[in-house]
């Protein structure tokens, strides 16, 4: 939460590219948790009667991140695009919120070019 708000104070827009986790990624781990399967999200997504994925992405635009899904499944894309007609309560904004990235997080840092003046991810937040 941390960056979002630190860009929101500066007029940044956060884009979270692959915000569903991609699964089918070369690098994933066995081990590496699995945000739709997550029991929270899909307690969740059953009780506004949505998808995991649904719910992440409605939380993700009401925060005011940017998202770019993937998917190459015609109804998966479909689904994708059906966030705007369901609400998540503050209690449920708060269950999301809560979870920890900590090593998880995944970023796209572009160090190829962290010896450009304007790099901006030298700045501590």
């Amino acid at each position: 939460m941390k960056l979002v708000e630190f860009c929101k104070e500066r007029g940044i827009t956060v884009t979270a590219y692959s915000p569903l986790g991609s699964g089918d990624r070369p690098w994933a781990k066995p081990t590496d948790p699995k945000l739709l399967e997550d029991p929270k999200i899909v307690a969740i997504a059953e009780k506004v009667n949505r998808t995991p994925a649904q719910v992440v992405l409605n939380w993700s635009i009401r925060r005011g991140v940017a998202v770019i899904p993937k998917s190459v499944t015609e109804s998966r894309i479909l689904s994708n695009f059906q966030i705007f007609d369901f609400s998540l309560t503050d209690d449920d904004m708060l269950v999301l919120q809560s979870f920890d990235g900590g090593d998880k997080f995944r970023s796209c840092v572009l160090e190829w070019v962290s010896d450009h003046p304007l790099y901006p991810f030298h700045i501590p937040f």
